[in-house]
């Protein structure tokens, strides 16, 4: 048994600069002629009780979503994926947030429901535990069938985590002693790693977007699937 939908607030991470994508802003960038951060939308909506942006810039662009839009703290602000967590943990009403990158449109739609029951297991054995990430393999072979996937290198996807708001103050303690890697964070709160790996999880559901040329490739790649 996991945690109620309703008990978590989904963030959509889109505050970054886009600096590997030429500065652009990741999440408004088509994907299959919609934007990246609707993609986010439309797989997170169903499996969380309210959806909120953390963005930075064009806000105007992200609240005609019809959804809060969390900036980052001024002192945080640009820091990376961290600082998108803080104004979460910081603004959301649910005792509970599930965090995805606007830049990987094909994350797992069972997402939530697997990070959940994971750490409500762990937390019933470790009560320190309050923290929840995907770890997917890694595959170097981009062409590696999907049945090839379950013995492949698991890599942590650091983005895509599910934490209890009560990790608020340890979070801003780290950043402000300079700390800005998520692993680094997530290693002091006995977080719980969720491998999907599973043979029907999609081989590029944790594939991200850090340039254009890998937007229009992974698009001409589902065309021909």
């Amino acid at each position: 048994m996991g945690i109620a939908s309703s008990d978590i607030t989904g963030l959509i991470l889109a505050g970054g600069r886009g600096s590997r994508m030429g500065g652009v802003d990741k999440g408004l960038q088509l994907f299959n002629g919609i934007p990246l951060v609707e993609h986010a939308l439309h797989r997170l909506t169903p499996q969380v009780g309210c959806v909120a942006i953390n963005a930075n810039r064009n806000l105007a662009a992200y609240r005609n979503l019809g959804l809060a839009v969390w900036s980052d703290e001024e002192e945080t602000s640009f820091n990376g994926p961290l600082s998108g967590f803080l104004s979460a943990l910081t603004h959301a009403t649910t005792p509970y947030i599930l965090t995805v990158a606007c830049d990987t449109p094909l994350f797992p739609s069972d997402l939530a429901q697997r990070l959940s029951e994971a750490l409500c297991q762990a937390s019933a054995e470790n009560q320190n535990a309050r923290m929840a990430m995907a770890v997917a393999p890694y595959l170097e072979d981009e062409n590696a069938k999907s049945n090839e996937t379950s013995s492949a290198t698991l890599k942590p996807q650091p983005t895509f985590c599910l934490m209890s708001t009560e990790l608020r103050h340890s979070l801003r303690q780290f950043m402000q002693q300079g700390g800005r890697k998520i692993g680094a964070w997530a290693a002091q709160q006995a977080c719980v790693q969720v491998a999907f790996n599973l043979p029907h999880d999609l081989p590029q559901a944790f594939t991200n977007l850090n340039s254009l040329q890998e937007l229009q490739a992974l698009e001409s790649k589902l065309n021909r699937i």
